[in-house]
This record gives C-alpha cells, structure tokens and sequence, in this order.
C-alpha cells in the first residue's frame, strides 16, 4: 500500500483535527469506497466512530493512539515527534503549557527552511514594545539614536531594547527603511492559525495588563482613562457586549488609519469578563 499521506506534509500543521482530516479526505479521494470504518480498521481502531468523533471535537486524541496512527500514515522519526507534540499542543488547556508546546512545534519545523521567515515573524507579539516600536518610528525622526527612541516610549524601553526592536522589525517586514533615513510601517499582517494564536496572545495580554497597573501609578490621571462596570445581564446580553466591543475597536483602528497629523502612540485595550457562573432557575434547568 502506498504511504496514506504522502501529499500531507504535518509541518504544515498546528491542529492535529485538520491535519487528519486532511489524511482521510486524502484517502477517499484515491480510493473508492473508503470509509471512516475502513479507516478504523486499517489503523487498528475498533471503533468506528474514532475519526468523526475526534474531527468534530467531542473526544480529544490521546498519546494512546500514536503509535498506531504514525505507524498507518507512515511518520517518520521528526514527523512523530512533531505529531506528538502537536497532539500536546492542542489538548493543553493552559496557556503556560500552549506556549511551551508552541515553541517545541516552532524548533521542529525549522528543519523545514520553508517555515524559518514565518515562524520568526511569530515572535512579533513576544515583545510588548514590538507593537510600540512599530508605530513610534514612523513619527520620529530618531536619526539612528536609539536613545532617542527608548526613552520616547511608554514605559521607557532601554536602547539595547530599541535597537533590537528596529532590526526585528526591518528583518521580518514590519517596518521599511526610505532613500531618505526615514522609516515607514509597511502593512504586514500575521496570518496564524487560531491554535497559534491561542499560545501566543494570552503571553502578550498578560504583559500589557501588567502595564495597565503600572500605569494606575505612573501616569497622571488626566493622561489616561480607565473606567469599569459591574452589570447583571443575560447570557445573550453578555454575548452582545462582545460584539459591540469588537466594533467599537475597529471603529478606533478605522479612525487612527485616517488620522492625518499622528503625533503619539497609544494603547487601548477592553476587558469583558464573567463574575459568576450563569444562575438558572429550578424550571430551567429541567427544561434542560
């Protein structure tokens, strides 16, 4: 039998669900009359359902079945190691585990040369002042003095920071440097699967929360604006609040990006969160 997945390359991957998925639909195309039964037995699964009941997240894999799934799919010692890790990544349910498991994922695909750019480019949320800098050097004419631009930011970042900032920037397509010494932002968007995401955000939140209890401190009053609500409301009420905060903020982006005359960089963020569990009465929850 020929390798099941010999056009599926699993460094390509970051979810183990679309990465199987990928290997059956593979399959089904080559051969006729393949079923998920037929895939079930082949791997040495009794189970019929295992695939569909994986594919549509009401079970997770588990270290279990690796060997009979690398042995089927015909991994390779790399390609097990990665298949093992990736299974780790998307079962962790911390964030301090994710992004463990991310930067395991991330050391093995450098392997592949292909991915060495892309995954540096992850690195853009590692930093808080990345953003910062990005933003900062189209409006100050630092002139190679990454004094100068260290202690134009919020905290103050110290010049070693600055300048690591501006080479990871140029080097990943961040920002771009004119005829004239000047730098410009150049529209680079990260396109991340939501996995990576999932590992790479929350690391970033945390290090601007920290900021924004600093700042309670450190900036006057007048210069920023924090305000909070307590509310009782419905599930599908609370559900809303997140749309209507989703607007808002592209509503802030779309008005930055045609803001004229930028003099400053800012930050803003908006927090949403639960305060109790949903209380449901006796009737409801027989209903149920």
């Amino acid at each position: 039998m020929k390798n099941p997945q010999e056009t599926i390359n699993i460094f390509n991957y970051f979810d183990y669900r679309e990465y199987l998925d990928d290997c059956y639909n593979n399959l089904k195309s080559k051969r006729r009359g393949f079923s998920y039964r037929a895939f079930s037995r082949e791997v040495g699964v009794q189970s019929h359902n295992f695939l569909p009941r994986i594919l549509r997240r009401e079970r997770n894999l588990s270290e279990e079945y690796i060997p009979l799934l690398a042995g089927y799919l015909r991994l390779g010692n790399k390609e097990v190691k990665y298949f093992e890790t990736l299974i780790a990544f998307n079962n962790a349910k911390k964030p301090s585990v994710k992004e463990k498991c991310l930067k395991q994922l991330l050391a093995l695909r450098v392997v592949n040369e292909e991915y060495k750019i892309q995954d540096e480019k992850l690195s853009f949320f590692d930093k808080w002042y990345y953003p910062v800098v990005r933003e900062l050097v189209t409006i100050c004419d630092f002139q190679d003095d990454y004094s100068v631009l260290a202690r134009s930011c919020v905290p103050h970042i110290s010049t070693a920071q600055a300048k690591d900032a501006v080479a990871f920037l140029l080097k990943n397509g961040f920002i771009q440097r004119g005829k004239d010494g000047r730098y410009g932002a150049v529209e680079a968007v990260i396109a991340t699967d939501p996995e990576v995401d999932s590992a790479i955000i929350p690391k970033y939140h945390k290090a601007t929360l920290q900021q924004c209890v600093e700042a309670v401190e450190t900036i006057k009053k007048a210069d920023r604006n924090f305000s909070s609500s307590t509310l009782l409301v419905s599930k599908e009420l609370y559900e809303e609040f997140k749309k209507e905060i989703y607007h808002f903020r592209k509503r802030l982006l779309s008005m930055a990006k045609e803001c004229a005359n930028p003099e400053m960089v800012c930050f803003t963020g908006f927090q949403l969160l639960p305060r109790s569990k949903p209380i449901m009465d006796d009737s409801i929850k027989e209903s149920q």
